[in-house]
């Protein structure tokens, strides 16, 4: 299947590559099926497409597996990877990483779903800068 996306041009997927979120991510509810996509020039960002908006993408940081067992009663944990949008600016200490909402990823059901995690420690604009994990891979 072919999908112009804004940022990337033309691309081309399968089918099975499709991520589904039955409700939408917060503030794009009506935004349902998307793609990660890997660009080695934009590591350790990842790119959340959406395939019903060419417009509309988001970067991502994959949170470290030991994150995931806070989640299990949604997906099963070895099935879980965790994922992180972040807002990324020019100076690169202006960047932030919203922890409080992450996206979590059933990979066998090929199913997405944002949480609000009720923890007041946990920011949806922490400084990436502090967010060690990331910068360090």
């Amino acid at each position: 299947m072919n999908w112009k996306n804004i940022q990337f041009g033309e691309m081309e997927y399968d089918e099975k590559h499709i991520l589904t979120f039955p409700e939408g991510l917060i503030g794009f509810e009506e935004n349902r099926q998307f793609l990660i996509v890997h660009d080695e020039d934009s590591e350790p960002f990842r790119w959340l497409i959406s395939l019903n908006d060419q417009e509309l993408s988001f970067p991502l940081v994959e949170l470290p597996k030991n994150q995931a067992e806070l989640f299990g009663r949604i997906f099963p944990e070895e099935n879980v990877t965790l994922f992180a949008v972040v807002s990324i600016k020019h100076e690169i200490d202006d960047s932030t990483i919203n922890l409080k909402s992450p996206i979590v990823i059933d990979s066998n059901k090929r199913i997405g779903r944002q949480v609000v995690l009720d923890d007041d420690q946990l920011n949806v604009r922490t400084p990436l800068v502090s967010f060690s994990p990331v910068l360090a891979e």
